[in-house]
């Protein structure tokens, strides 16, 4: 954590201070970006970097050291009282302080303080902004070294899912059976073997179950055959602490000949991923502003007039980090409205979807995108441009 820093940001985003607040360990945010680490708190704790000025602490008697290795002036308080006191003391002079709150909740990854306390920093006077854009500035964006790793581990997921398509087909021509969890078991070996990570085991998903966006395959899962539509969606990171992930969906079907009503589904899933990729890069490549709901609704709205609106059921994309949802901005219109901008150092996934339950049918392309410093737009490994036919 750099006061410094976050003190030019403050002043460029025309905020008076950044209040932290905790209780109970709510706010992970809080204690990756002031680098805490993961101490046990029972008892709250406030920090308030000003723009200017020397960072406070208020910290209570009962946990006076949990702050000790940031900088700044300590205030053990006892009373609840005290606490109210010590709040009015520091900031009755500031006019807008940002804190983990999103109005209207429109970006709710960031919206963690809860209500009361925003009523009580309020009732000093001071006007309380969202800490959004902040959260991503020192918290979610991926420096150009840790994306190497993500380069890096890009070529293995994609060889590990090819490989997962192949077996597929190698299992079928021998007339052995192979399900959809089969597969998803392979897909983890094969992550155990390249030495990498995941937080949630893959997706395998056929036909119905390719409709459910988060289907995960269990011990009864379906049997794969010959006419089967099949979804892979994996995502892992190496063991590294500061590794970033890899998140990818691909498509296969099981014959030589794609049914035309799936090859039409599919036109229209990868034509939305490629207009949301040509939108983007054009804006930032311009140095125009972009939020990530703006980018959704380009990839809504070509699936929309294409008559399948009402099947993509789920955002555009997310933001991309040392988890799978890092805590950047979202490619959302429809879930939320997330107003953050894309700016260079930003990771995040393009995956738009249609799935339709009646037909048996869920499809999805789903690529990882990253801004450079000097504002390249670049989409980490292949794009699939054409379902990967398993023969049998």
């Amino acid at each position: 954590m750099d006061v410094n820093q976050i003190q030019n940001a403050l002043h460029d985003q025309n905020i008076d201070g950044w209040l932290f607040y905790d209780f109970h360990g709510r706010d992970p945010l809080s204690y990756r970006i002031l680098g805490l680490g993961n101490p046990v708190c029972t008892r709250r704790w406030f920090y308030f970097i000003p723009a200017q000025g020397t960072p406070q602490k208020i910290v209570s008697s009962v946990e006076p050291h949990v702050l000790d290795t940031l900088p700044g002036e300590k205030y053990v308080i006892i009373k609840w009282q005290d606490l109210h006191t010590t709040l009015q003391s520091i900031l009755h002079q500031h006019n807008r302080v940002a804190m983990h709150y999103s109005p209207l909740g429109d970006v709710p990854y960031v919206s963690i303080v809860d209500g009361g306390t925003i009523d009580l920093i309020r009732s000093i006077g001071v006007e309380v902004v969202s800490a959004q854009d902040l959260i991503q500035e020192f918290e979610g964006l991926v420096t150009e070294k840790a994306f190497e790793t993500h380069k890096k581990a890009s070529v293995i997921m994609h060889r590990i899912t090819t490989n997962a398509f192949e077996e597929i087909g190698n299992l079928l021509q021998t007339k052995e059976s192979v399900t959809e969890y089969d597969i998803h078991r392979l897909i983890q070996k094969k992550y155990r073997e390249y030495g990498l990570v995941t937080d949630v085991s893959p997706i395998v998903a056929v036909n119905d179950h390719a409709t459910d966006p988060h289907y995960i395959p269990n011990k009864n899962s379906s049997i794969i055959q010959e006419g089967d539509l099949v979804l892979i969606d994996s995502w892992a990171k190496f063991k590294d602490q500061d590794s970033v992930y890899v998140d990818i969906t691909r498509m296969a079907y099981v014959g030589e000949v794609i049914p035309p009503r799936i090859q039409e589904i599919w036109d229209v899933v990868i034509k939305a991923r490629d207009k949301a990729i040509h939108f983007e890069t054009e804006k930032i490549q311009s140095g125009l502003s972009v939020a990530g709901w703006e980018i959704d609704q380009v990839a809504r709205d070509y699936i929309t007039k294409r008559g399948f609106g009402q099947y993509f059921t789920h955002r555009l994309g997310h933001s991309i980090g040392r988890e799978t949802h890092g805590n950047a901005v979202n490619l959302d219109s429809l879930e939320t409205k997330d107003t953050r901008r894309v700016i260079p150092g930003i990771l995040h996934s393009i995956e738009p979807g249609i799935y339709i339950p009646e037909e048996k049918i869920g499809i999805r392309s789903e690529v990882n995108v990253y801004i450079s410093e000097n504002r390249e737009v670049i989409v980490t490994g292949p794009k699939q441009e054409e379902i990967y036919k398993i023969k049998i």
